[in-house]
């Protein structure tokens, strides 16, 4: 009877410990969240602030004063090489100066009627007047016969856009300053001031982004073309900076970017990168300096020692030990290895 007994109730003590077994394991298992390492696209960049210099500027200068008969071009128009931009009456130039440098021995006996003359006919104060005669009264002693060089036209000499013009149609103008400054805008330079703790990643050749106020959203091509030999300390205030003067140039300007505009410069001392990444909070280290993570196989925890490298601003570079399908666990406190593990949430992040 006592046997009918026991084998009556085996079946059925066996069958409730089969079936109370899960909830025993998932009471042991501990819950975690988990990610994957995934790859991460980064590029190392470095931001200072520079200033646009015409790399390429020429000042059209002319041997004489003139008097021109029409100015084609004024400040901002695009020019190619070889442009006309101004005429001259040469006729009536050469006529004004040599009645200028004939009376200019007696300027002081006839100065008021002269001057009086040539302000109404020409536009000129009256010492515009004088310093005209002055000028080529000087020119004459080196010309003997009185005829200075007057050009009939004036060309652009290179591509670019116009930023001064001195001269006026019908106006005697003087030869003290350019007549006509045209600015390159296919070669433009920046100059930057880089920190010497950041030197050591620029060299010659290393790319640049260029962008800032002004330039209609523009984005340009850049490249650094020198870096000054020597350093230099900067002051602000009761503090220094030892930095190092280094020159860009723009591959790709144009009329937006002006001389004298004030750009960040963005440096990309590496070629963009793929990493592959974990979130710092799971990484862990041994007494040995060890680098670690846990991975979950098989419903447990299981120890895989891993290589890292840099470090980004919210991940680390995996250099080696694992695989894009680990499921690696994210703040493994009190894991202990081949502890059971429930997944309870898979992590993400960018």
């Amino acid at each position: 009877m006592k046997k009918r007994l026991i084998l009556l109730f085996c079946p059925m003590i066996c069958g409730v410990a089969v079936s109370m077994l899960p909830n025993l394991i998932y009471q042991s298992a501990v819950s975690v969240s988990t990610v994957n390492p995934f790859a991460f696209t980064y590029q190392k960049t470095i931001s200072y602030t520079g200033e646009v210099h015409a790399l390429d500027e020429r000042e059209i200068y002319l041997e004489t004063a003139v008097i021109p008969s029409e100015v084609l071009v004024e400040p901002g128009d695009s020019v190619k090489k070889g442009a006309l931009l101004a005429t001259i009456d040469t006729k009536t130039t050469k006529s004004v100066l040599s009645q200028g440098i004939s009376v200019a021995d007696d300027v002081q006996a006839s100065e008021k009627l002269l001057y009086e003359e040539y302000t109404k006919a020409y536009s000129l104060t009256q010492q515009e007047a004088a310093q005209v005669f002055r000028s080529y009264s000087e020119g004459a002693q080196q010309q003997t016969d009185g005829n200075a060089f007057v050009p009939a036209e004036i060309f652009s000499p290179i591509d670019g856009v116009v930023t001064q013009v001195r001269l006026s149609s019908g106006v005697l103008c003087t030869s003290n300053n350019a007549a006509i400054v045209v600015r390159s805008i296919q070669n433009s330079k920046i100059t930057i001031h880089i920190k010497q703790s950041d030197i050591d990643d620029i060299h010659p050749g290393t790319p640049a982004i260029i962008q800032g106020d002004g330039l209609s959203g523009k984005t340009y091509q850049a490249v650094v073309r020198k870096i000054f030999p020597a350093a230099e300390k900067i002051y602000s205030g009761l503090q220094s900076e030892t930095v190092v003067q280094t020159e860009l140039s723009v591959l790709n300007a144009d009329e937006d970017l002006k001389s004298g505009y004030s750009v960040e410069v963005i440096l990309m001392p590496e070629e963009e990168k793929e990493y592959f990444t974990l979130p710092y909070e799971a990484i862990c280290q041994d007494e040995n300096n060890v680098e670690y993570v846990w991975v979950v196989q098989g419903g447990r925890a299981v120890q895989k020692n891993v290589v890292t490298g840099n470090e980004l601003s919210n991940a680390v570079e995996i250099i080696s030990g694992l695989s894009s399908s680990d499921q690696v666990i994210l703040s493994p406190k009190q894991i202990r290895a081949g502890q059971l593990v429930l997944v309870q949430q898979e992590a993400f992040y960018d």
